[in-house]
């Protein structure tokens, strides 16, 4: 007895179009990136639970130079920070005089017009930069390591607030470069071999942007209360 095949079939084509859609569906909702604002939450800390140390670290040691509005004192609240910082904006005083300060030491005013002119030395640029140069000396003198060599010196981190022209920075950075050239002879990055005989003098890293709303007053705070 022989079975006769049936000539009914099934067609797979719309339930193929189905599985299709579905699958374009769910890449177009679905996220694969974190939230706006949530890169703060995705970075290294030292906050939370972790596994016990044996020891304590020992903290590094190292000479920071401040530089931030002046007028801003230590004391106050982030938030008591970004009030004063609004109230400079809107009174036009911001960035026209800063506090520079290396470690704990009382700081110095630097003024920002007579840093503004380019490619025209003025007396009084020389007169300010000139006094950056030897606040920045003798501080450093007093913060040497007796006996060490360069490479072994504390290193020196720059840390400005970033709403500030670069000038200030850099006018810092170069005393710091006048002192180690001075330290080294006047032999300062002439080869290759003085680079890696040379102290570390750096700039702070860049902040994070649009992690908190009162975030400008975190970075004075921190800045103000910088030791």
């Amino acid at each position: 007895m022989s079975a006769e095949l049936s000539d009914e079939t099934v067609n797979m084509i719309p339930l193929i179009d189905c599985m299709f859609f579905l699958i374009l569906f769910f890449m177009m909702v679905t996220k694969f990136t974190p939230e706006e604002k949530a890169i703060a939450s995705l970075l290294p800390t030292d906050k939370g639970q972790t596994s016990a140390a044996s020891s304590a670290p020992t903290p590094t040691v190292q000479v920071n130079i401040a530089i931030y509005p002046a007028g801003m004192d230590k004391g106050f609240q982030p938030s008591e920070y970004a009030t004063q910082l609004d109230e400079m904006v809107k009174k036009g005083s911001f960035a026209k005089t800063v506090y520079l300060r290396v470690g704990g030491h009382a700081p110095i005013e630097v003024q920002g017009a007579p840093l503004a002119t380019k490619e025209i030395v003025t007396p009084a640029m020389k007169e300010q930069i000139g006094a950056v140069h030897s606040y920045i000396d003798e501080r450093l003198t007093e913060l040497e390591a007796s006996g060490q060599p360069r490479k072994d010196q504390p290193p020196v981190i720059v840390h400005c607030y970033s709403g500030l022209p670069w000038k200030f920075s850099l006018v810092a950075y170069d005393a710091v470069r006048a002192f180690e050239s001075k330290k080294a002879g006047g032999k300062l990055n002439k080869v290759h071999a003085d680079l890696l005989d040379a102290r570390e003098v750096t700039f702070a890293p860049p902040r994070i942007r649009n992690y908190s709303a009162n975030e400008m007053g975190n970075e004075l705070y921190e800045i103000v209360h910088l030791r």
